[in-house]
This record gives structure tokens, sequence and C-alpha cells, in this order.
């Protein structure tokens, strides 16, 4: 009888163990879940600063519009600068047309002072201007590089230079100070009304109490001088004798090639002008934007340049790309307008 085989069980081959994942992939997976997190997180605080931007948008209730081109009574060619007197005539300087004229409460045309030329009384593309308590008038004559003060007929007091290198604003403290930003120079100059040499501040840089092209200056009841660092896109803030005390960070300004920056202080608040926006800005003295105003036409107001406000708290403002001027009062309270 034939003997059966004997038939052995199969060994089981072995299964090899998953390997578990590389600390690489660990790494590469947290940190991909990290950078979701936070694009999350910022585009949250990005919808949400934009409702807060917009609930600030108010549209302008324009009163009164003088302009229009050329040289005629009224008329601008390359309107830059503006400032108002007690009676509530108001002055605009024409850069292009390289003259002052005046305009009574109405927006009627009474007065233009000066022409072209480097003589007393004359310009060179005037800009920045400022009218004292007493009725006189400052006028940055650019780009002959000084500074002209006439009477409110238009006769020329005083004119001086102190190395100034294209100054485009100026503004006094009703106290005998004034304070011209010496764009080129990125520095603030300060005279006494009779353009005598107080003192300065300032220089080329970033950081506080430095400049890159400064335009507009404005002085608060308190004295506090408000300087619009255009190239630094900032507002920067100084006490009377130049010392620096804050900074106020103004991220619609797109710098020097885009804005004509000025600045005007009245009843408690600090209005800029945002020429690349179309708009007007309107702080508070800490810095808090209140207000983005706009106007009421698509166009909005046109390379938004000089403003200032009235006893009524009247805002002027410049629209060096329309060659006119707009007259507005600001509404109260922010109402949203998209």
């Amino acid at each position: 009888m034939a003997r059966s085989k004997r038939v052995l069980p199969k060994k089981n081959k072995k299964v090899p163990k998953a390997k578990g994942m590389g600390k690489g992939a660990k790494v590469f997976i947290g940190f991909l879940a990290f950078f979701v997190i936070v694009l999350v997180l910022l585009m949250v605080v990005n919808v949400l600063n934009n409702a807060m931007t917009a609930a600030k948008y108010v549209r302008a209730h324009v009163d009164l519009e003088v302009g229009g081109t050329g040289d005629g009574p009224g008329d601008f060619k390359e309107p830059w600068g503006v400032a108002v007197d007690g009676q509530g005539n108001f002055y605009v300087t024409d850069f292009a047309g390289r003259r002052v004229e005046k305009f009574d409460s109405q927006g009627q045309p009474v007065l233009s002072i000066g022409a072209p030329g480097k003589d007393d009384g004359q310009f060179d593309q005037p800009s920045g201007i400022y009218v004292d308590p007493q009725g006189n008038i400052y006028v940055c004559d650019t780009f002959n590089h000084r500074i002209q003060k006439f009477d409110s007929d238009g006769n020329v007091l005083k004119v001086w230079n102190h190395n100034f290198f294209g100054p485009r604003s100026i503004a006094g403290d009703g106290q005998g100070r004034i304070y011209v930003s010496d764009t080129g120079n990125h520095k603030i100059q300060v005279f006494d009304e009779d353009g005598n040499y107080l003192s300065e501040w300032g220089g080329f840089g970033t950081a506080d109490g430095k400049f890159r092209e400064p335009v507009g200056v404005t002085v608060d009841p308190q004295g506090f001088v408000y300087v619009a660092d255009s190239d630094n896109r900032r507002i920067q803030k100084f006490d009377p004798k130049g010392k620096f005390v804050a900074a106020i960070k103004v991220s619609p300004w797109r710098g020097k090639n885009d804005e004509v920056p000025y600045l005007a202080f009245a009843n408690g608040y600090l209005y800029a002008s945002n020429a690349s926006a179309k708009t007007v800005l309107k702080f508070d003295p800490s810095g808090n934007l209140l207000s983005i105003v706009q106007k009421g036409d698509k166009d909005g107001f046109g390379m938004a340049a000089g403003i200032a406000v009235d006893s009524q708290d009247r805002v002027y403002v410049v629209e060096k790309g329309m060659n006119r001027v707009a007259r507005f009062i600001v509404p109260v309270m922010a109402q949203p307008t998209h």
C-alpha cells in the first residue's frame, strides 16, 4: 500500500507594514493648513474693512461752483490753492495762469492779482495761499522759489526767499507765525508775518519728523501743525516748536505722483484732499477717519487739490483737473452711498 505524502502547511508571507507619514509631509500639511487659515482670516478682515470704509462714504451738498477754462475773470488754466478770509471772500491760485483770483462769497470774481514774471507782484506757477486775520494774502510763488505777501487790494507788501526749493503750501496760526512747506527741500520753515526767519524742521526720510515731498500744511486752534507728507502717505502732527507728536496713516493716498494733498483744520476737524480717489477726507483731531466725501456727479472732485473751510463750516476744494472750485457742506452723520 502506497504511503500518502504529507502536505506541509504553507507559511504565510509577511505583509509589509505600511510606513507612517514622513516628518516632511507632516510639516508640509501643517504649513498648508496654517496658510489656509491665515488666508481665510485675511479675507474676513478685508471684507470687514471694506464694509467699514463703505459706511464712511457721504455725498457732498454742493452749493457753489466757480470756474471755467481760460484767461477771463473767474476762469482758470490750472487752479491749485484756495483760502478764505473773514468776510467770506475766497482766493484761488491759478498755477498755469500765473495769477491769484479773488471771489466774493457768492462766487463773483472781484480781483485778479499778478501776471507771469519774476518781478515783485508777478508769479511763476503759484500754489499754496493763506489769508491772515488782518486780510493780508500770502502766496507760495513756487518756481520763483519765494513767498509774496499782499494786502487785500493786491498791493505787494513783502517778498522773501529763504533758500526755498519749490514751496507748495503756507499757513498761519493767527498769532503771527507763518509755516511754509518747503517741498523740494523736504522741510517746514517758520517765519513771522514780515518774513523774518524763526526756525525749521524736517529733512528727507521716512522716520518720524522726516518728509518725502511735504505739500499741505495747516494749524489748529491750539497751535499744532499738520503736514501732508505726500510720498510717505501720511499726515504728521507737530507742536508749535516742531516737535513730532503723531503720524496719521492715509492709506487712500497713492504718493506724490498721484496726489496734490492739501489740508485744512476747522471746527474741530481735519480735512485732506485725495486727488487719486476724487474725494475729500475728514478726520477727527486724533486721526480717525470719519468721512470720505464724494461729489454728487460721477466725475467726483476732479484732481482735488487746495482745500479751505469758512466760518460757516463750508468746505472749498479746488478741482485742478476741471478748472473749477466747488463749495460744499459735509453731512453731520455719515450715510452710506453704496
